[in-house]
């Protein structure tokens, strides 16, 4: 994990976690920027991704671990907001089981709850492995799916990184995503929680279930037409704008 400071002269601090496929840069460039420079943003490469894009991703804990360390380190004990989406999600999901970093609001995108999926494993396993192989032969075979998903502009960058990735962080990230350990969290904990998904996500209908069992007073989001992740980077406008809403309201 490699961590971006940008505004460090700001008050309120925002940790942003980018999605598998993206990275730091991506989060700035569909987030931070368009939000703009009242807030301090602090956004890891989780490894694998971005500037880590040669070190092998273990574990959403260990990448927890490792942001926890960098915040206790340069004493940033307080965040006006914790985003974390799909892959960030689980991360910072695990960032909460230390309770001594505080947030103010977090929010969620896409993220699994999925959380003995073994089957569920098994397939995407197989799936991402073979769209690897396949993306390593033909890269701009792989441009152009990832642009039919998440848009042109995005496209390029994700099929570097998925290129660039090792099979055994491949297999690690997908594992993590159907295995989720989901923390106890306190009602008050639960109220700072937004968890967003498009409605044709494929992680939506299992989410909504889990949600209402397991974190009963956190909110929940859905964004019309849209796939995994996908308005973050297909209405970066609007979407930016929510964030900006529920990080005020």
């Amino acid at each position: 994990m490699i961590m971006h400071d940008w505004n460090s002269e700001k008050k309120d601090v925002i940790l942003l976690i980018h999605p598998m496929l993206s990275s730091a840069n991506g989060m700035k460039t569909y987030v931070a920027d368009i939000i703009g420079n009242e807030y301090r943003y602090l956004a890891p490469d989780l490894s694998a991704h971005g500037d880590a894009v040669k070190d092998t991703f273990k574990s959403a804990l260990e990448e927890a671990k490792q942001i926890h360390d960098y915040l206790g380190k340069n004493q940033i004990m307080k965040l006006k907001l914790g985003f974390g989406a799909s892959l960030g999600g689980v991360i910072l999901l695990q960032l909460l089981k230390y309770d001594d970093i505080q947030f103010e609001h977090l929010f969620f995108e896409g993220m699994s709850f999925y959380t003995n999926a073994k089957l569920p494993e098994l397939i995407l396993r197989s799936v991402f492995l073979k769209k690897h192989k396949k993306a390593v032969a033909d890269p701009a075979l792989s441009v152009k799916r990832m642009s039919s998903m998440f848009g042109t502009e995005a496209a390029p960058l994700l099929a570097k990184h998925f290129i660039a990735m090792s099979e055994e962080s491949i297999r690690n990230i997908v594992h993590d995503c159907a295995f989720v350990e989901l923390p106890p969290l306190s009602d008050m904990m639960q109220k700072k929680c937004m968890f967003a998904y498009g409605d044709k996500d494929f992680d939506y209908k299992k989410a909504r279930r889990m949600l209402r069992k397991t974190y009963p007073h956190a909110g929940m989001k859905v964004w019309g037409g849209y796939g995994h992740c996908e308005r973050m980077t297909k209405d970066q406008e609007g979407y930016c704008h929510d964030i900006e809403d529920y990080i005020r309201a």
